[in-house]
C-alpha cells in the first residue's frame, strides 16, 4: 500500500523527538500549515519538502522519497559507482587513504561493505580472510583470538549500526547486520558489561605475529556530496594508541620502501 506524504512526514518528526511547533521553528515554517501537511489538509511545494526534509535531517535517498510521494522528481542523483562525474570522490578517497599511510585506512559504504583500503589495511586483514565487510570481518574472526577485547569492538560496533539505523528511519540490510552481531552468543551474553565506558579512548587490540596492536579510529564523510550512494561513504582511519603500535607500523612502512 502507498504511503503518503504527510504520513512519512510524521514519521519522520516523531523519529527526530521533535514536536509540531519545533519542527516548525527549525523550518521556518507555521504549525498550523505544518499540521495541515500531516494530515493531507494540504499539499507541499517541492520546496517545502526540501525545507522540512533538511530540517529533519533525512538522508538524501529518504528525502528522494518523500519528493516522489508528493509527485515531485527526485532531487539529489543517484550514479553508477563508477560514474565519471564521481571520479573526484574516488580520487579523494584514493588521495586521504594513501596519505594516511603507513597507518591503516579503509572506505566503507551505507551497509559497511569495503570499497577501498590502502596497503596498510590490506596487510592487518589479510589474516582474517578474503572477507569484504566489516561486520561479516569481525564476526568471522571472533574466535580467533585476533581481537584481544572482542566484546568492546563488537559493542561499540553495534551501537554505531544502531545509531545508523536511527539516522536513516530504518534500513533493511543495516537492521539484518546489526541483529547478526547481536545475536552473536558471545555478545549477547557479554552485552551490558561489555563496555568500560570510562576511559578516554577506546581502542580495538589486536594479536598479530605475537605482537599486541592498539588502535582507534576516526571517521569522515563527505559534505558537499550530492550523490545518494557517494554522500554515505565513510573514511575510516586508524591511529595507533601508543608507542608500540606506531613503532610497529612505522618499521613496516620503512621495510616495505628498503631497497632490494
Amino acid at each position: 500500500m502507498k504511503r503518503e506524504f504527510g504520513a512519512v512526514l510524521r514519521d519522520w518528526r516523531q523519529l527526530r523527538r521533535l514536536s509540531q511547533l519545533e519542527l516548525a521553528l527549525a523550518a521556518g515554517v507555521s504549525s498550523r500549515h505544518l499540521s495541515f501537511l500531516e494530515s493531507g489538509r494540504a499539499a507541499p511545494s517541492r520546496g517545502m519538502i526540501l525545507k522540512l526534509a533538511n530540517a529533519l535531517g533525512m538522508p538524501k535517498g529518504a528525502a528522494n522519497e518523500a519528493l516522489k510521494l508528493a509527485g515531485f522528481a527526485a532531487a539529489f542523483p543517484v550514479l553508477p559507482a563508477h560514474a565519471p562525474d564521481l571520479a573526484p570522490v574516488r580520487k579523494a578517497i584514493s588521495m586521504t587513504l594513501e596519505r594516511h599511510a603507513p597507518y591503516p585506512g579503509v572506505a566503507i559504504d551505507l551497509t559497511w561493505n569495503i570499497i577501498d583500503a590502502n596497503e596498510a589495511a590490506n596487510a592487518l586483514f589479510a589474516p582474517m580472510g578474503p572477507i569484504s565487510n566489516m561486520v561479516e570481518l569481525l564476526i568471522a574472526v571472533e574466535a580467533t583470538g585476533l581481537i584481544e577485547n572482542w566484546e568492546e569492538t563488537a559493542f561499540l560496533s553495534l551501537l554505531r549500526l544502531r545509531a545508523e539505523i536511527s539516522h536513516r528511519g530504518g534500513d533493511a540490510d543495516l537492521e539484518a547486520l546489526a541483529m547478526r552481531l547481536a545475536e552473536h552468543p558471545r555478545l549477547a551474553a557479554a552485552e551490558l558489561g561489555a563496555v568500560d565506558f570510562d576511559q578516554p579512548v577506546i581502542p580495538t587490540t589486536l594479536n598479530i605475529d605475537g605482537r599486541r596492536l592498539s588502535l582507534f579510529s576516526t571517521i569522515a564523510q563527505f559534505g558537499s556530496v550530492q550523490d545518494v550512494e557517494a554522500s554515505e561513504i565513510r573514511i575510516e582511519l586508524m591511529y595507533p594508541a601508543d608507542a608500540a603500535t606506531a613503532a610497529f607500523f612505522e618499521s613496516a612502512e620503512s621495510r616495505a620502501v628498503e631497497p632490494k
